[in-house]
This record gives structure tokens, C-alpha cells and sequence, in this order.
């Protein structure tokens, strides 16, 4: 892509775009936990950047990779949890067998639980293989009258990054 096009392309993009960055930028912040708290978060840099980068994604309406970065996330900072008080056996857990431990653990509430396998099962079909219109997939969910697929997306980015919310203020200090 020669140099003007790609000033076109973003010129194009800010101009189309940027009112809806602000609004999700807003909804972030007012759901966002304070900063005030100050966050530890366990497994390190990577888990830092899966944090920013799920952001970045959300601001910027990629949602699919929102919700992927997102569960990530959270399964990342459970997993580096459990290393960290000496459990290795769960060191390449799935989320699900994470999820259950951190219940049993009462590092999460039974709510919490609930929530939390809510946005790994919205994020195991964007991940996993599914047949077409297979129940969990979003264009089964289109079909069925949800919603248009983008508005779907959008939301299960918004109850995932609630899930990430949610992980911060559990790890704030």
C-alpha cells in the first residue's frame, strides 16, 4: 500500500470511526475498576498485555479479539494464581478445569463462577471448530433472533471485558 493510501485509509477510518471509539473508550472507563485500587497482576508481562491489548481491540471495535484476549486474559492470571500458592499440577489447565478449582479454592464466589464460564463459553466457538448453525456459534444465535452478528459480538466483548473488570478487582492491592 503506497504512503498516501494508507494516510487515506486512516484519515478515512478516524473520520467514520471515531465517535464510536469514544463511546466505547466511556463505557470502559465508567466500568472499569479505579485505579485507585492499584492491580497485582499475576503471570506477568504477557498477562499485562493481554490486558491493554483486549482494550486496545475493544476501543478500536475489534471484538473478536476482545473476547479472545479478554478470557485469555483471565484464565492466565487464575492459572498464574494457582503456580504461584504451589499448584503446577494445573499449569496447563483449560479454563473450565481452572474455573473449578479457584471455586473449590473460594478464590471466586459461586456468581463469579457463573460469570466467568459465561464468557469462556462465549469464547470457545470463536477458537474451536464448530459445524455451521451449531447452537453456541454466533450466527446459530443470529439465526435464532438474538441480534445481527456485530451486535453479538459487541456485546459478548462488553460481558467479557466485565469478566476482566471483575479479575482486576480481585487482584487489587
Amino acid at each position: 500500500m503506497p504512503h498516501s493510501e494508507a494516510r487515506q485509509w486512516i484519515e478515512h477510518e478516524d473520520a467514520v470511526a471515531r465517535a464510536d471509539r469514544i463511546a466505547r473508550l466511556e463505557w470502559l472507563a465508567s466500568n472499569y475498576p479505579s485505579s485507585d485500587l492499584g492491580f497485582m497482576l499475576r503471570g506477568g508481562w504477557l498477562s499485562h498485555r493481554l490486558l491493554e491489548e483486549a482494550r486496545y481491540c475493544f476501543a478500536y471495535g475489534q471484538f473478536l479479539a476482545t473476547a479472545i484476549l479478554g478470557v485469555a486474559f483471565i484464565e492466565r492470571v487464575l492459572a498464574a494464581r494457582f503456580y504461584a500458592a504451589g499448584r503446577d499440577d494445573l499449569e496447563r489447565a483449560g479454563g473450565h478445569d481452572l474455573l473449578r478449582e479457584a471455586l473449590r479454592s473460594a478464590w471466586i464466589s459461586q456468581d463469579e463462577f457463573e460469570q466467568f464460564d459465561k464468557v469462556r463459553r462465549l469464547r470457545n466457538p470463536l477458537v474451536h471448530f464448530r459445524r455451521p448453525l451449531a447452537p453456541d456459534t454466533m450466527e446459530y444465535r443470529a439465526v435464532e433472533g438474538e441480534a445481527h452478528p456485530d451486535q453479538l459480538a459487541e456485546g459478548d466483548a462488553q460481558a467479557i471485558l466485565m469478566g476482566v473488570c471483575r479479575v482486576l478487582q480481585k487482584s487489587a492491592v
